[in-house]
């Protein structure tokens, strides 16, 4: 806490303040800490003054956008002094929504230098640790992504409008769900984005509107882009309305061939700027009231699926057919690292008594049991989301590996129903909530020798870790992985011994 102010009342909209950012919290938005005496009766107060894009060091003057039970929300008006770590962004489209073409809601980290995201990120998981009272020096340095940029396998751009454009294709700001901010490029896939402009101006000259609004007549959601990575495919997928018909240059026709054209457009942008297009999707998103949404695929042109590769220690090479639907990590080059980072937290390694049985519970489409699987006698995966238990099974049988098998179901109602036994390595990836109270209490009583927790969330992993220390686990390291450089994410890879 530095100066004390004197206000004649507490922080209202629009109010400004002069302050230093001490640090970013865990949404990555910059805090500066404020005391102050309010009022004619001087009571003192101390605000958290949370400043979006601002970066420790700088003295900013924030002005307040929202005031909630002593915590200020602010935007930048001004930067008076920027910090040593501030660097200046490589998207033209990184800034403040309050300049044309600026606030895109992506790469909200980009104005620190990559050296210091990493620092903060390991700082905020030790931070995690500390305050669910654990050992900070767990935790290792963050392992960098070899490319900070252009590293997503996945983007999904949003038809919408804002001030400016009529028809624009590309990003929420943050903050601003209904408003799209038309990009001109995008630094986290690939050049790619360079299309969007053209595809953009096509379809407003043929009349076709933005869905943004219910009632508001249109038909464009969404323009969602695959990549390969180590394949070179290319999937897209073009989303609108479930509507039979859409006008189109000046005319109600029939939304398929409408959407026939927009993709032969699409692809014949895509091809003169040298991004060849494997796969051809339109879905139609069907949304009623009172009923479940569904979502109608239509494969138009090209490979039902797009096909990639993940390169995983020991020259094991794992081949993926990736629908539209399917989850797969969005940063193929980090994943590898990743599960990498897994099996030799396992012990799978350079190990030469492979174990007998292996859990990969919460799996996914099985891309960590798989990975297990040449290293272990038998993989069991657990997963609630019956279609990706399909997609693991399928992506076994592809795979040619026969010890690993899939059960759909709840992790913790599966274990007390399975009754597992003899277990010599558990992994576990859960959502971002951490482990369900009764895949605790599992756990605990399958007493695996060694444990492997994958996370997404490290605030998580520091509260599970209390109740897996006290079934008798200790923590060997944690290592975290960017796997979203310029983001706030962070995984976690925990390596524990019983």
């Amino acid at each position: 806490m530095g100066e004390v102010l004197e206000l004649e009342r507490g922080p209202r909209y629009g109010d400004r303040f002069d302050v230093t950012i001490e640090e970013l919290n865990a949404k990555g938005l910059g805090v500066a800490r404020v005391s102050a005496v309010v009022g004619p009766g001087k009571q003192a107060h101390d605000y958290e003054i949370l400043v979006h894009k601002a970066v420790p060091g700088d003295v900013v003057r924030a002005e307040v956008e929202r005031y909630r039970r002593g915590e200020v929300t602010c935007r930048v008006a001004e930067i008076l002094t920027p910090s040593p770590m501030r660097v200046a962004p490589e998207c033209q489209h990184f800034g403040f929504r309050s300049e044309q073409g600026k606030g895109c809601g992506g790469c909200t980290m980009q104005g620190l230098s990559y050296r210091h995201q990493l620092m903060i990120k390991e700082r905020l998981v030790k931070q995690h640790m500390i305050r669910a009272g654990h050992d900070p020096g767990w935790v290792l340095p963050v392992m960098e992504a070899p490319s900070p940029w252009y590293y997503r396998n996945k983007m999904e751009f949003s038809f919408g409008d804002n001030p400016h454009d009529p028809l624009a294709l590309g990003m929420h700001p943050s903050g601003y769900r209904y408003d799209v901010l038309a990009l001109k490029e995008c630094r986290l896939q690939s050049e790619f984005a360079t299309c969007l402009h053209e595809i953009t101006a096509w379809a407003y000259e043929a009349g076709l509107k933005a869905h943004v609004r219910d009632g508001d007549g249109g038909w464009l959601l969404q323009l969602m882009v695959r990549e390969g990575k180590h394949t070179g495919e290319r999937l897209v997928e073009l989303m609108t309305t479930a509507a039979p018909q859409v006008l189109f240059r000046g005319e109600e026709v029939e939304s398929e061939g409408v959407a026939r054209e927009l993709c032969a457009h699409i692809q014949r942008i895509a091809d003169a700027a040298g991004f060849e297009i494997t796969s051809v999707y339109w879905t139609q998103h069907h949304a009623q009231r009172g009923q479940p949404t569904r979502l109608i695929e239509h494969h138009l042109a090209g490979r039902p699926t797009l096909r990639e590769e993940l390169h995983l220690p020991g020259d094991h090479v794992l081949s993926f057919e990736v629908h539209p639907r399917a989850f797969f990590q969005p940063n193929t080059f980090q994943a590898e690292r990743l599960y990498g980072e897994a099996l030799r937290a396992a012990g799978l390694l350079g190990g030469d008594n492979p174990p007998g049985v292996a859990l990969d519970l919460y799996c996914g489409t099985g891309t960590i049991g798989l990975a297990m699987a040449p290293h272990a006698q038998q993989v069991v995966g657990v997963e609630i989301n019956e279609e990706a238990v399909v997609n693991a099974r399928h992506n076994a049988a592809h795979n040619g590996i026969t010890n690993a098998q899939f059960f759909a179901g709840d992790v913790g109602d599966v274990l007390a129903r399975e009754g597992f036994s003899s277990i010599d390595l558990v992994v576990v990836d859960p959502p971002r909530a951490g482990l369900a109270p009764q895949a605790r209490r599992e756990l605990a009583a399958i007493g695996a020798p060694r444990l492997v927790y994958v996370s997404c969330n490290p605030k998580a992993l520091a509260t599970d870790l209390v109740d897996l220390l006290a079934a008798g686990y200790r923590v060997e390291q944690i290592q975290p992985v960017d796997m979203f450089p310029h983001t706030r994410h962070i995984e976690c890879v925990a390596a524990l011994v019983r």
